[in-house]
């Protein structure tokens, strides 16, 4: 891989990793979009640019995981 190229394969791995820990934590967000920074939720909202620029403007040096909560069952493939 070229020096200059990100590998972004695992640029989100710990983020994915806290969501699966959170199990019914989730229930409040429903219906909800959020960003997720480490191990911390840094951001929710109703629209997933919305929380994307409430995460940037919070951790401007992160790429957030940015993703919807649906409604009945939180289901992590």
């Amino acid at each position: 891989m070229p020096k200059n190229r990100v590998n972004r394969k695992d640029e989100n791995s710990n983020e994915f990793n806290y969501i699966l820990t959170m199990e019914n934590e989730l229930g409040k967000y429903i219906e909800k979009w959020i960003a997720v920074v480490g191990e911390e939720i840094v951001a929710e909202g109703k629209t997933a640019s919305e929380v994307y620029n409430k995460a940037k403007a919070l951790h401007p040096n992160s790429v957030p995981l940015i993703m919807k909560v649906p409604v009945d069952q939180v289901m992590v493939l």
